[in-house]
């Protein structure tokens, strides 16, 4: 979980934010295609990655991924998580045993209850086909309707150089598996260097009609031990349009290719920084407008899906220990859990993403950090969100001209997603809707009638952002 880039587009709607008297104001034009021409938004498109070492029970003998714990159970459906990735480092480590049949019975029940498809991975680095391929088979035999697919290693690219070397280790378990599960879908090779392995892989397997994912990881932010040097740098960095100069680069290099080959792609595993993320930056409300900013940048784009890797415990410093970034951990008692900054971004784009991603126009003043995403839902309504990322002594509230092209008349509704000092450095004090999620991983957050025309002026305070939903006059 190594790869990162480090190096800035958003847009916002009213206020319910106090603002600095000497603020100035940036006028913001955003214009909106009637017409939909972007991709649809994919069932289980937003999910989680986790260590396999999260299969196993812990030291008080209890499972994490217990189908009773309904404040977990909550936290997946609230957020709209429908994806659920276990793998990543754990899974190729000696250190840490390979799930057997009564860990992996409790995973695949939780993931029933909560409503998520699990994709699964087995061991590559000194691994057993035979095992592999008798737990594969244990899976499709009882829980094949819960199965996106099987993956096989996390990050072969590290330590196997070359492609042929990886796809020789590879292949053993493939065919094995195949065997046992003839009917098996693969996801791989889950690369974090190379590039090239996952074009490679994609050209090798996907005529064969196994293939289900080809994916590889991201930690667009860099090195969390880096990060945490200078925080305020860091988060600077969460905020900045630049990076979208990154994203531009690795979907021309991955994802327009294997979108112009037919090959499904997912981002299986991501977030800010690597090494468990960057302590003042990957736990802050940075990071919530990161994320939300980041997930609609991507699935904007031909994507399957995005899982963003979290936990108790993950890969980092050559070891496991706790995530800075951590979308929720549980209490310390054990009863609910500590929701972190991080998961009121995945909560807005859910609420904010439905149907078809349309086209938008920003005009604004050169680099205010601002940017703005559109769909069309298959009812006809449409959803907006808007992100004021200017911040402390550069904040800046936004005047945004809103048009929704090819539209008639209707009522639109906003929530905002706020700090309640607008801090992108504070962890805690967040809403959405005017509400925050509770430990019980329950919302009771609410939409707003704002007006009724195709055409209006909204305001956004900085360092927030605004969703915004129109519904056509029946």
């Amino acid at each position: 979980m190594n790869r990162f880039f480090c190096s800035f587009c958003s847009l916002a709607v009213a206020v319910l934010l106090p603002v600095s008297a000497t603020a100035q104001t940036q006028n913001v034009a955003v214009t909106i295609s009637g017409e939909v021409s972007g991709p649809e938004l994919p069932s289980r498109f937003l999910g989680l990655s986790y260590e396999s070492s999260m299969l196993l029970t812990n030291q008080d003998g209890k499972y994490y991924f217990d189908p009773s714990d309904q404040a977990l159970v909550n936290i997946f459906q609230t957020l709209g998580i429908e994806s659920l990735r276990v793998g990543a480092n754990a899974v190729d480590d000696p250190r840490i045993p390979i799930p057997q049949e009564k860990d992996i019975d409790v995973l695949f029940r939780f993931a029933r209850t909560a409503g998520a498809k699990v994709i699964y991975s087995f061991r590559l680095k000194n691994g057993d086909p035979a095992n592999s391929a008798r737990l594969a088979h244990y899976i499709a035999s009882r829980d094949a309707d819960l199965l996106d697919c099987f993956s096989i290693g996390n990050e072969p690219d590290i330590y196997l150089k070359t492609f042929d070397a990886y796809f020789a280790q590879w292949k053993p378990h493939y065919d094995a598996i195949l065997k046992a599960v003839p009917n098996a879908m693969f996801d791989g090779p889950a690369a974090v260097v190379n590039d090239s392995y996952t074009l490679d892989l994609a050209k090798a397997l996907f005529p064969l009609g196994h293939l289900a994912i080809a994916s590889d990881h991201y930690y667009f932010l860099g090195n969390g031990r880096e990060g945490e040097k200078d925080p305020a740098a860091t988060r600077a960095r969460f905020l900045s349009n630049r990076l979208h100069e990154d994203y531009d680069k690795t979907y021309a290099e991955i994802g327009a290719v294997l979108a112009a080959q037919g090959v499904p792609y997912r981002i299986d595993e991501l977030n800010s920084c690597y090494f468990g993320g960057a302590k003042d930056a990957s736990d802050t409300f940075a990071s919530t407008l990161w994320a939300l900013d980041c997930i609609h940048w991507w699935a904007a784009h031909h994507i399957l899906g995005m899982n963003f890797h979290t936990g108790e415990s993950v890969g980092r410093d050559g070891g496991f220990g706790a995530a800075n970034y951590a979308a929720f951990l549980h209490q310390p008692d054990g009863h609910g859990f500590v929701i972190r900054p991080q998961s009121y971004g995945y909560l807005a784009f859910s609420q904010g993403a439905h149907g078809n991603s349309l086209p938008v126009t920003i005009q604004a003043v050169t680099n205010f950090n601002c940017n703005a995403y559109a769909w069309r839902d298959h009812d006809g309504s449409a959803y907006v969100t808007l992100i004021n990322k200017s911040y402390g002594a550069d904040a800046q509230p936004m005047s945004v001209s809103l048009l929704l092209q090819g539209t008639g008349a209707g009522s639109w509704q906003r929530m905002d997603l706020t700090q309640h000092d607008q801090d992108v450095a504070a962890k805690t004090g967040i809403t959405l809707g005017g509400a925050p999620i509770t430990s019980q991983g329950t919302w009771s957050g609410q939409w707003t009638k704002i007006a009724s025309a195709r055409a209006l002026t909204v305001q956004v305070p900085a360092a927030s952002a605004a969703l915004l939903h129109f519904t056509p006059a029946k």
